[in-house]
C-alpha cells in the first residue's frame, strides 16, 4: 500500500528560498501550528486543510512537496 508524506528536503529548500530560518517562523507566517508541521516532517499524512494552507504560503503545488512511500502491513 502507498502513503503520501511530506518531502522534508523540498520543504527546507522552500524555507531557504523565502528566507525562513525556523519551523516556528514558518508556522507563524503560514498560519499552521508548529506541532502540525512537525507531524508532517515526522511522517504523518499531510492531507488536510492545514497542509493546503502551508503549500499556499510556500507557493508550491502540494504534489511537488509530497513523496510516495510504501506502508508495511504493521503500519496500517
Amino acid at each position: 500500500m502507498k502513503n503520501l508524506i511530506l518531502n522534508e528536503k523540498e520543504l527546507r529548500k522552500k524555507m531557504i528560498d523565502l528566507d525562513i530560518k525556523t519551523i516556528n517562523e514558518l508556522a507563524t507566517k503560514a498560519g499552521v501550528s508548529k506541532p502540525t508541521i512537525y507531524e508532517y516532517i515526522n511522517g504523518k499524512s499531510p492531507l488536510s486543510a492545514a497542509f493546503i494552507r502551508l503549500c499556499d504560503y510556500l507557493s508550491v503545488n502540494p504534489r511537488d512537496i509530497l513523496i510516495e512511500t510504501e506502508i508495511t502491513p504493521t503500519e496500517e
